[in-house]
């Protein structure tokens, strides 16, 4: 009498993904190895003029340009992204002497521009301490391996229009404005502070309007304006705010004056200071 042989099964670990669905979280777990991670930026679109200042021309940040830095984190570990130009193409690459970060798709990443943020500086005289006290931040959006940013303002911004007259004898050169109010720069609940504004009208050219802007903290804010033209013999004029303004992040709050013998509001104006737009940012490896 013959003996009946044993068959042994031989079933590849694919297939036992395949067949049996308690297998399949355990399949797709093995399978989410750390890959290199790819990124895509974009941020908004405000006003912005030219002068001799470095960051005269990105101020109020337009767009993400050739060797813009942006600081990615997973809360765990943080590289520094550049953004590298070769003709058209754009892509974003980790910064010099920084490692590459990865991911297994299940990170939540968070991005920050400029690197050379400290915190809201309350001399923005020049277009690089605008720049520098800007902060824009985003969370990336993970599709398999790639991060996209969208960023967007973390603070607000003041801009002060001051119009002089209607004829060429009443044309002023910019001078200075400043801002003064409790936690305006820090939101120190208790500190009043004042932050010296930068101009944004062309130095030296005498106008019939110049306009200033600052970036302040979000809040409840009561502002004291000081502005002062220019010209030699020319006295500072306030404006005090008749009640508190909440300002939120994101948003420009226009003040449109007359400067007479005194400085007179016409009328605030608010509006979101960053128009998000998509900016082709390629990819990282």
């Amino acid at each position: 009498m013959k003996k009946k042989k044993n068959r042994i099964l031989s079933v590849s670990g694919a297939a036992l993904c395949l067949f049996f669905p308690v297998l399949l979280a355990a399949c797709s777990q093995e399978d989410a190895l750390p890959r290199p991670l790819e990124v895509s930026a974009e941020v908004g679109s405000p006003a912005t003029r030219a002068a001799a200042d470095s960051h005269a021309d990105d101020y109020d940040k337009r767009e993400f340009v050739a060797n813009d830095t942006i600081r990615i984190t997973d809360g765990t570990k943080t590289a520094d992204y550049q953004r590298m130009v070769t003709g058209t193409t754009g892509t974003w690459q980790p910064a010099s002497g920084q490692t590459a970060l990865t991911t297994t798709g299940s990170e939540t990443f968070t991005a920050s521009y400029p690197t050379a943020f400290t915190r809201i500086l309350t001399d923005q005289r020049t277009a690089t301490n605008f720049w520098k006290s800007n902060r824009l931040t985003a969370t990336g959006v993970l599709d398999g391996n790639k991060a996209t940013f969208s960023f967007a303002p973390e603070a607000a911004k003041v801009t002060l229009v001051v119009k002089y007259g209607n004829s060429d004898s009443d044309k002023k050169l910019p001078g200075t404005a400043s801002l003064e109010g409790t936690g305006i720069a820090t939101d120190a609940a208790s500190t009043s502070e004042t932050i010296n504004a930068y101009s944004a009208s062309a130095a030296g050219t005498s106008a019939l309007q110049h306009t200033y802007v600052a970036i302040v903290k979000p809040g409840s804010r009561t502002f004291t304006i000081k502005v002062k033209a220019g010209d030699s013999g020319e006295t500072e004029k306030k404006y005090t705010d008749k009640a508190a303004h909440t300002l939120k992040a994101g948003y420009n709050y226009q003040y449109n004056f007359t400067s007479t013998n005194e400085l007179i509001l016409n009328g605030i104006t608010v509006e979101r200071f960053v128009e998000t737009m998509e900016t082709d940012a390629g990819n990282a490896t």
